[in-house]
């Protein structure tokens, strides 16, 4: 959820329940951890007084950076002694993949 308020900030938590195609009151909770934690920030929306607009906070941005490195390193260790072509045959794999959802959505 953080990364997707970082990519669409600031945005209203009911804009990105649409463009996460879930129910904006399963994000309640998970954006109010977010905010005691100080990931991420609310402020006013400019265009209606009555609406608060999210968006990642430093700390937030910094905890994106830690979880992508984890992520990284983790893949590298289940990738160590792949050979080569084993890794390209996965990337092509993957890019046809990505390929065919894009294509269904």
């Amino acid at each position: 959820m953080l990364a997707q308020i970082s990519l669409h900030a600031p945005v209203r938590l009911s804009v990105l329940a649409e463009l996460m195609e879930v129910d904006k009151s399963t994000l309640s909770p998970p954006a109010k951890r977010l905010e005691s934690r100080g990931f991420i920030e609310r402020q006013p929306d400019p265009d209606d007084a009555r609406a608060r607009l999210v968006s990642v906070t430093r700390a937030g941005k910094l905890a994106i950076r830690e979880l992508w490195k984890a992520r990284t390193t983790a893949v590298a260790a289940l990738m160590e002694g792949w050979a080569p072509s084993d890794i390209e045959q996965l990337a092509d794999g993957l890019a046809a993949f990505a390929e065919a959802i894009k294509k269904g959505a």
